[in-house]
């Protein structure tokens, strides 16, 4: 695997292999990777012959009081995972003049109205956060392929609309969750909680579980939604938000609505937030 730390190396390393025929796919990613990481690259490697991943804890994307300074970073074994797995660069700048030149002058996207609801709702600003380092390392690198997991449903979303509009060409592949034994979707963030609090967390899953089942044994969408909420409480999870929408986060107000819909929620324990989805 080839590492590149600086713009340049990038830029080097990407011109001797676009000498090669084949398709790029990129997996950006913030580092600390666990299987859920790793099976982007698996994805990766089935949609292309050349792979290359990411590892960049954007600056932009977290809030004033968020966990940016101790958000995990492990890089020396996620260069070993990386490599088992047969990726063939990465990327992982210096420092953040390496993707952003002035990171005070640069204009952000607007993630526009759904930025702003479910997660962004929670965290003003954190998408078009996300959508600009995106846009960035799109415009970098190149990528014929893209990969996404499922867990950060409205990310994915976002990115999916931003890359219509400024990449066309780019294909955008949505990976599916990857999940323990318990069906805790697997995330960096978990590895802020104790083993009782991931316990404790297994439950939203469950709960999304629960609620797909009463939509289709035709409960009131109102009382499945209150169910779940009463449900998370009664496990001393601070919820956030838990709601309906179709494939495209539009809301769904009633039932027997035609099409893929997904339920999604986020729930609190000490201070850490986690995010879960299941699509149906």
């Amino acid at each position: 695997m080839i590492i590149a730390r600086t713009r340049q190396e990038l830029s080097q390393t990407l011109k001797s292999l676009s000498k090669k025929p084949g398709k790029l796919s990129l997996i950006p990613t913030m580092g600390n990777l666990h299987d859920g990481h790793l099976s982007l690259v698996k994805m990766a490697k089935l949609h292309s012959t050349k792979t290359i991943a990411t590892i960049f804890v954007n600056p932009l994307q977290f809030g004033k009081n968020e966990d940016y300074d101790k958000y995990p970073r492990t890089l020396d074994l996620d260069i070993e995972k990386l490599e088992k797995e047969e990726c063939d660069i990465l990327f992982v700048p210096i420092n953040q003049d390496e993707v952003f030149q002035d990171i005070n002058k640069i204009k952000q996207i607007d993630s526009g109205p759904l930025g702003s609801e479910l997660c962004g709702k929670l965290r003003p600003n954190h998408f078009n956060g996300v959508l600009t380092v995106v846009h960035k390392i799109f415009d970098m690198i190149k990528p014929d392929i893209a990969i996404f997991g499922a867990k950060d449903f409205q990310q994915q979303i976002l990115v999916k609309r931003m890359a219509h509009s400024y990449f066309p060409d780019l294909t955008i592949i949505k990976g599916p969750t990857i999940r323990s034994k318990s069906g805790l979707a697997l995330s960096s963030r978990n590895n802020y909680l104790s083993r009782k609090d991931l316990i404790l967390a297994s439950n939203l899953f469950k709960c999304l579980q629960n609620s797909i089942k009463s939509y289709k044994n035709n409960k009131d969408i109102n009382e499945i939604i209150q169910n779940a909420l009463d449900f998370l409480k009664s496990k001393n999870l601070i919820v956030d938000y838990f709601e309906l929408r179709d494939n495209e986060l539009n809301i769904i107000e009633k039932n027997y609505h035609i099409g893929k819909k997904i339920f999604l929620g986020s729930v609190t324990i000490n201070n850490t937030r986690l995010i879960d989805n299941i699509e149906f």
